[in-house]
């Protein structure tokens, strides 16, 4: 059900991106087809019978001509047979012919496809439903992996102490969980101190989860705002202490 959520949330997302897109596509299969429609229906050219058939065909007048831009870039016609009248024309036509297919392929398509994936993504990091949905999903998969690690360790009712970490922190597997969670645990008694918070000697295995959570990735401005707040709360303090003990003292 997430998965269908996803995909109809994405592309309802992509529908503004879509209207421009197709905006942007029409006014280029537009101007390309009055240069070509121009040009195969000028008085003073004089085709073969083929050519002048192949001509009629796809570039009889203004609308037949958009017409076989499009399916020449979408599948529709094969643009070989469409650049056929073109070359009895001019050499200059089958160039103008190769680059708007050249534009349209490599530049156009790619760029709105580039817009289309950007807006799918985007949706999708912005859904608070799936958010929410991938975190507990996550949280899942990690105490699933922390309890089979604590097995490892040897520890009873779950709940791990600093003896157990500091020998056990150095294992492949320990050192291949931390690694997945971005994490570079090198100084095991302050980590573990860290996610201690109580101070009693050992962790269970959700506040160990949380703990390791907490300290991965980069630090964001909400943490190194907090950590500002409490610095300057310890010097406040620190200097009412003085000031108290200069009074007691006097």
């Amino acid at each position: 059900v997430m998965a269908l959520r996803m995909l109809v949330t994405s592309i309802m997302s992509t529908l503004k991106a879509l209207f421009w897109a197709l905006v942007l596509l029409i006014l280029v299969v537009y101007v390309f087809g009055v240069l070509f429609a121009q040009a195969v229906n000028d008085p003073d050219v004089r085709l073969p019978e083929a050519e002048r058939i192949a001509a009629e065909r796809y570039f009889g007048n203004l609308e037949i001509s958009m017409l076989s831009l499009f399916m020449s870039i979408a599948g529709g016609v094969s643009w070989e047979e469409v650049i056929f009248p073109l070359r009895r024309i001019s050499a200059l036509w089958v160039f103008a012919f190769l680059f708007y297919v050249a534009f349209t392929y490599f530049a156009v398509l790619n760029v709105v496809t580039g817009v289309f994936c950007q807006s799918a993504i985007e949706s999708a990091k912005n859904d608070h439903a799936m958010v929410v949905q991938s975190m507990l999903d996550n949280k899942a998969a990690h105490l699933a992996k922390i309890r089979a690690l604590f097995d490892e360790f040897g520890t009873e009712h779950g709940v791990l102490t600093i003896g157990v970490f500091e020998d056990k922190i150095n294992s492949p597997a320990v050192r291949e969980y931390f690694e997945a969670l971005g994490l570079d645990v090198w100084d095991a008694w302050s980590f573990f101190k860290l996610l201690d918070l109580d101070q009693r000697g050992d962790v269970e295995i959700e506040s160990f989860l949380m703990g390791c959570l907490r300290l991965r990735g980069q630090a964001r401005s909400i943490d190194l705002c907090k950590l500002i707040h409490d610095q300057a709360w310890i010097l406040k303090q620190q200097s009412q202490f003085h000031v108290n003990c200069e009074k007691e003292f006097k």
